[in-house]
């Protein structure tokens, strides 16, 4: 693996600074660079619905306080579930490649600005498919990794839901509550009946109506809808996925979580002195662990 040098001032301001302001979920690794190219993408589905989802908010009517925005598309034959803002901002990146030929650097982000933009998060990074009775996810993983970008298939995970009578409102839908387990974690979800559409964010679904909010009982992570259309939008693929490598689900999972917990070794990053004479000496490798806390425990 090539080494990668940087001083350990800018190690420490640009990634390990402002620990106090860590998502809740934990995990540290800088965001990807390269934008996706949006002149490479196919049209897949046409959606018959599009749910939009703050992803750990603090304050739901606050952008500013989403660790993410992300939309559910629910077509006739495929579903996909991603980052709207991270699509948003690659589309503006793409547009400025195109439009600046000759420049010698690019903007890292465009467009909205969340909570932690500049962080990565497979919940962020990663696109999900689900047609056919199978659900794949196209993994785009952080700075210095992109090698390492992945996609692996799996049958739909489902979910043993009890459901309950207690009810609520959300974004003037009432909703019913349902609990589960799953894939290590407890998880309370809320549905609307009135919605006969058997999806929800990222993986969940199956109850009998759309899923408009859901949390685990750590409060950890929260997915809550925040708006729902019913006009019809493209849902695209990008063809470089097809250049992604294939592993199991197993094995991406443990990728994504070493990553958050030492991408400095993960980068094999070392440190380095900026001699007198201008030139530079390589030091030691760099490890530093961060306890990470995953959606998916197992």
């Amino acid at each position: 693996m090539n080494k990668r040098i940087i001083t350990i001032i800018i190690v420490l301001a640009a990634v390990c600074g402002g620990a106090s302001a860590q998502p809740k979920e934990g995990g540290r690794c800088p965001a990807p660079i390269y934008a996706r190219d949006f002149s490479k993408m196919e049209v897949v589905d046409t959606t018959r619905l599009r749910v939009r989802y703050a992803f750990c908010a603090e304050k739901i009517n606050d952008h500013l306080t989403y660790i993410d925005l992300q939309r559910l598309d629910v077509g006739k034959r495929v579903t996909k579930y991603y980052s709207q803002f991270v699509y948003q901002s690659d589309s503006l990146r793409s547009k400025y490649a195109k439009e600046h030929p000759g420049a010698q650097s690019a903007p890292s982000w465009m467009g909205v600005q969340c909570r932690e933009n500049d962080q990565w998060s497979e919940y962020e990074w990663s696109d999900y498919f689900i047609e056919n009775g199978q659900l794949t996810e196209y993994c785009q993983m952080p700075l210095y990794l992109h090698r390492y970008n992945s996609k692996y298939t799996e049958a739909v995970p489902k979910q043993e839901w009890k459901l309950t009578n207690e009810t609520q409102t959300i974004i003037d839908y009432k909703c019913q509550k349902a609990t589960c387990r799953f894939r290590g974690r407890d998880f309370i979800a809320w549905f609307a009946p009135s919605i006969p559409v058997k999806r929800g964010p990222w993986k969940f679904g199956g109850l009998p109506g759309l899923i408009l909010k859901v949390q685990d009982k750590d409060g950890l992570y929260t997915f809550e809808a925040i708006g729902i259309e019913t006009r019809p939008h493209p849902i695209t693929r990008f063809k470089q996925y097809k250049e992604y490598t294939s592993y199991s689900r197993e094995k991406v999972w443990k990728m994504q979580r070493s990553y958050h917990e030492n991408w400095f070794k993960a980068t094999d990053f070392h440190k380095a002195t900026i001699n007198p004479d201008g030139t530079t000496t390589i030091g030691e490798a760099m490890s530093i662990y961060t306890p990470y806390n995953p959606l998916e425990l197992e």
